[in-house]
């Protein structure tokens, strides 16, 4: 068997666009799994979002969370690695969205991304977009102050808005950050994710091979949105969703069927064959 890792994004790949994993992926996992592949998660969710798919699949692997930020050991219940912003830079990036009045959350440092923070009075839209686009619930501070490198900062707000603000990170006016911009043209919302500069899917996924022993020739991978770019570009097999972003499908050595007709089971069921 030419690939011997698989790693997996969850929204739009692993789950349908119900958000449900499906019994031929499962089943197909499943069986790539007692066929000897190894198979791990890599997702923009933090970790208490990502468990339990780790727990309903009866995955070991490492599990890469927060967009490569931090890498989780389910069999030691350890965190491996923990990539921060920069402080002083993400202090600056608070206190520019602040005076812009964006809305944003924070992914501590303190607590490896799991406690979420926000200032009060933002995501007052009438869409509810932290539950929507992020999926969290955040604890309302009076003042969001950095003590520790945090581990991502995320911000949805007007197109408009958002893309001006993207330029700015794009010519490093807060020093190098790793930021990723996401929505489709004509969207009214689009978000911005920014970890830490270096820090991704690919880095993570790299860094999960090689305590495998394994080179990327030998490693799949499967994404949908421009946060799995690095992540499919250095697999061996680099697979696109149909549903997915377009760059990312430009990029993708192979393309998936749509998450809604099982691709990703499609896909295993193949390398399987």
């Amino acid at each position: 068997m030419k690939y011997r890792l698989l790693a997996l994004d969850i929204d739009g790949t692993l789950l349908n666009s119900k958000s449900e994993l499906t019994p031929r992926t499962k089943e197909a996992i499943r069986k790539a799994k007692e066929r000897g592949m190894k198979v791990l998660l890599a997702t923009g969710r933090r970790l208490a979002g990502t468990l339990p798919f780790v727990q309903a699949l009866g995955l070991n692997e490492l599990v890469i969370v927060h967009n490569g930020a931090v890498v989780y050991d389910p069999s030691s219940a350890k965190i491996l690695a923990q990539h921060g912003i920069d402080l002083a830079a993400a202090r600056d990036i608070v206190d520019k969205l602040d005076f812009l009045d964006i809305n944003y959350v924070v992914y501590t440092g303190e607590s490896a991304g799991e406690r979420v923070v926000a200032p009060a009075g933002s995501w007052d839209e009438p869409e509810d977009l932290l539950g929507w686009f992020l999926g969290v619930e955040a604890e309302f501070l009076p003042k969001v102050d950095l003590e520790a490198a945090p581990v991502r900062i995320s911000l949805i707000d007007r197109a408009d808005r958002v893309e001006a603000l993207y330029g700015e990170f794009a010519g490093g006016s807060f020093g190098k950050v790793n930021a990723m911009l996401f929505g489709a043209e004509g969207d009214t919302w689009k978000g911005i994710e920014i970890i830490a500069f270096g820090c991704s899917k690919g880095a993570g996924l790299a860094f999960a091979a090689e305590r495998l022993g394994l080179e990327a020739e030998h490693v799949a991978a499967i994404g949908d949105n421009v946060n799995d770019l690095e992540m499919i570009t250095w697999a061996g097999l680099g697979v696109a969703m149909a549903n997915g972003s377009e760059l990312l499908k430009s990029k993708a050595r192979k393309i998936a069927p749509d998450c809604d007709q099982d691709g990703v089971a499609q896909v295993i069921e193949e390398l399987l064959a």
